[in-house]
This record gives C-alpha cells, structure tokens and sequence, in this order.
C-alpha cells in the first residue's frame, strides 16, 4: 500500500464520515492544513475519523490523544502514520 492509496482512502473517510462535500475534500493537497484555519476539523471529527482509519485499515491507535492529534495536522503527517501503524513500526 502506498502513501497515495492511503491519502485516496483517508479522502473517502473524510467524505463519508464527516460528510464533508466532495469539493472541498478532493482537491487537497498533501501539506494542507487540516485543522482549524484550514479545512477546520475539531477534535470530534478527529476521533470520528480516527475511528475510521481504524476500521477502514484494520489497525489500532495508541490512546494517548497528545501524540496523534499532532499527526492530523495534514494529509502527509496522517497518511504516514497509518503506514507507520501498518507496518508495525509505531
């Protein structure tokens, strides 16, 4: 699995999960911000997303919140962390 199919699933989620229009999720780039002045996720639609990934890619976060929310500051840091998560390396 590559960062692009992983940033295309994540994508979805965010659509689907959070019913956020397709406009506004497909055009994002990597290095956009995800929270706040940028798309504006809060940290419930974090853990709603969270939970997402969690199930969309058969693995499990930390529970410690301080260390991933950091990880939805863009698509990149979030994209690598699932990967990192995958290959069992976090």
């Amino acid at each position: 699995m590559t960062q692009d199919d992983v940033v295309i699933r994540i994508k979805q989620l965010m659509i689907n999960r959070l019913r956020l229009s397709p406009e506004r999720v497909q055009p994002l780039e990597l290095e956009a911000p995800l929270l706040k002045d940028g798309l504006g996720l809060d940290s419930l639609d974090c853990v709603e997303l969270l939970f997402g990934i969690e199930e969309a890619f058969g693995i499990v976060f930390d529970n410690d919140e301080e260390e991933w929310m950091q990880h939805f500051s863009c698509l990149a840091a979030l994209s690598q962390l699932v990967l990192a998560v995958k290959d069992g390396q976090v």
